[in-house]
């Protein structure tokens, strides 16, 4: 029987590429859009549009009538409409949608966390994620978390490693040697559709990343072997940074918990254990192959 999987997080780029794989599989999509927000782009892929929004609590149950799954790549603190916040959506909509799964016949619920969410008590929008995995334990829904690293692609409007590598340069933030994991964001589609639709997935936490973990030095070498070009390392000072989002923090707040996840990044602490992605999801993506996907994704020539 074709399943019917709902997406909320849909308009933005994760939650676009988990549409696009559940398609591609032959899944009936839903997407939960809030009022007000344009959905003619998935409109125009036969994707169900189902307005709610996780901030009102009222509107959840509706629409998760007669979906057999739920994916939620949903996140405020990044604010996208006046509104959004971490307090807003990232804990108490995300508890408005727990409570709601919780009273309705939905049977899977695929929820995007981050890696290591339990250790970053200083990151206020990675260990949110561990408090919505804790909420998920007390209501006792049945739940697959995905907790992937950092993305290594971004929405192309803001991919500054992109515009840095089209230039023959890459700029590191306090070091160039430090390593974390990353993953590419059509492979954690793949993974969060895969979790929704496949039950012999276990309720669970998994962690998602590359084989190995990745820093500013690895990134230009794969793209000098890649272009045939060399690409520069350029490391700005810790110190400079922290001065830096010290003073914009003084305006923006969320720039405190920016510093905080760099120095978390830097701690090398941000490795995932790749052990279960590849029992349930297969091989796990080697640093070389995501790079040169990456590569190609922006445009980069490769040498002939």
């Amino acid at each position: 029987m074709e399943k019917s999987v709902l997406v909320i997080g849909g308009t933005g780029y994760l939650g676009g590429k988990v549409i696009d794989d559940l398609l591609r599989r032959g899944v009936r999509v839903s997407a939960m859009v809030r009022e007000g927000s344009p959905a003619k782009a998935l409109e125009a892929k036969d994707v169900r549009i189902v307005r709610g929004d996780l901030t009102r609590a009222i509107t959840l149950l509706p629409v998760l009538k007669d979906m057999d799954a739920v994916i939620s790549t949903a996140i405020g603190y990044s604010q996208r409409k006046k509104g959004d916040s971490l307090q807003s959506v990232d804990d108490a909509g995300n508890r408005n949608l727990v409570d709601a799964i919780k009273q309705s016949s939905v049977k899977r619920f695929v929820f995007t966390s981050i890696l290591t969410a339990d250790k970053a008590v200083n990151v206020p929008h990675f260990h949110q994620k561990k408090l919505i995995e804790d909420y998920m334990d007390e209501k006792g829904i049945s739940y697959v978390s995905l907790r992937p690293g950092a993305f290594l692609d971004q929405n192309p409007a803001r991919d500054q490693l992109a515009i840095s590598l089209k230039q023959g340069k890459i700029k590191a933030i306090g070091s160039d040697s430090a390593k974390w994991t990353y993953i590419l964001t059509e492979d954690l589609a793949r993974y969060l559709a895969t979790a929704a639709i496949d039950e012999t997935i276990p309720p669970g936490k998994i962690d998602i990343g590359m084989t190995e973990p990745l820093n500013a030095e690895m990134i230009a070498q794969f793209a000098t072997e890649y272009t045939g070009k060399p690409v520069k390392v350029s490391t700005t000072s810790w110190f400079v940074m922290n001065t830096m989002f010290s003073f914009i923090g003084f305006f923006k707040p969320f720039m405190k918990d920016m510093k905080n996840m760099f120095v978390y990044f830097l701690s090398g602490d941000y490795v995932a254990d790749t052990s279960l992605q590849k029992k349930y999801f297969g091989d796990v993506p080697t640093v070389k192959d995501s790079l040169f996907r990456y590569f190609e994704q922006i445009g980069l020539k490769e040498k002939q």
